[in-house]
């Protein structure tokens, strides 16, 4: 009887011991959540609520056991079908799946623009992107230009008057970002060296960010090693200024065009005849 007894402990001790290490595991596990961030983010969310997520992409590596650290999370809009403390259930083309809080960035149901303000907010193939207001008529409904897209090179192209032209949102799909705040939507620069990383930031919480970096990956950083970029910059022509080449700001670019009003900067690189065009958040000054 003893000697069953301890056989017996012996084993439900082995059983909570690998059942602790097994629930350990899940939380660093990086097929499951690879960043040091708080997946049951607190967010302000209703039902019926537009908002930003990644959640396709998340589910699909996660079923399939992949590494979340060096795969691209590109975010799209979607519905709040029920907000919840830890996971909110979204629909998703009329399933409703739930996706950590973390991977969700809600958008204001009531969000008025004025002109000049920088949005977040999505494309119409419904990516998340950034946008400057060019009209703001009708607040809820601004006109704007994307930031995040391409646009020509040449600084003389026929075809950019068609860009400035802009696009209107629907009532509901933005955020506006404010001015020197750590938020979903504004861009940073981190790391060592002379060349800076780029971070798009897609939560905060406390002193953290997880930020969407080159190639759509997720990262998640400190505040104290970043530098917010400003949403005004003070860009003009002849400048000296860092742009985005890969997965870091390049120095070496001197400023041929500003077009600040529809968000965009043309440049050459040093010694380089070839111009491009660049948004604002992808040139440092």
């Amino acid at each position: 009887m003893k000697a069953n007894f301890k056989t017996t402990l012996m084993a439900m001790v082995a059983m909570c011991a690998s059942a602790t290490t097994a629930m350990a595991q899940n939380i660093t596990d990086p097929k499951t959540w690879a960043w040091d961030f708080p997946q049951g983010l607190s967010i302000k969310a209703e039902a019926g609520q537009e908002a930003l997520t990644c959640q396709m992409h998340y589910f699909e590596l996660v079923k399939e056991g992949e590494g979340l650290l060096k795969k691209t999370m590109i975010w799209y809009d979607t519905t709040i079908a029920e907000p919840g403390a830890e996971k909110t259930a979204i629909d998703n083309y009329g399933t409703r799946i739930e996706v950590p809080n973390a991977l969700i960035i809600p958008l204001d149901k009531n969000g008025k623009a004025k002109k000049g303000d920088i949005l977040l907010t999505h494309d119409r193939y419904h990516s998340l992107t950034r946008a400057i207001v060019i009209d703001a008529a009708n607040p809820a409904e601004p006109v704007v230009c994307f930031l995040d897209d391409s646009w020509p090179d040449k600084p003389d192209s026929d075809k950019i008057a068609e860009k400035q032209k802009g696009e209107q949102l629907k009532a509901g799909s933005f955020n506006v970002l404010k001015k020197d705040t750590f938020m979903s939507g504004a861009q940073v620069a981190f790391g060592t060296g002379e060349n800076k990383k780029f971070g798009k930031i897609m939560q905060v919480s406390g002193d953290k960010l997880l930020v969407s970096v080159f190639a759509d990956r997720l990262e998640c950083v400190s505040k104290s090693e970043c530098t917010l970029l400003p949403l005004t910059p003070k860009i003009k022509v002849g400048d000296t200024v860092s742009c985005i080449s890969s997965d870091e700001y390049e120095p070496g670019y001197k400023v041929v065009k500003v077009d600040l009003e529809h968000g965009h900067v043309w440049v050459q690189y040093e010694g380089s005849s070839y111009t491009h065009c660049y948004g604002l958040f992808d040139v440092m000054k």
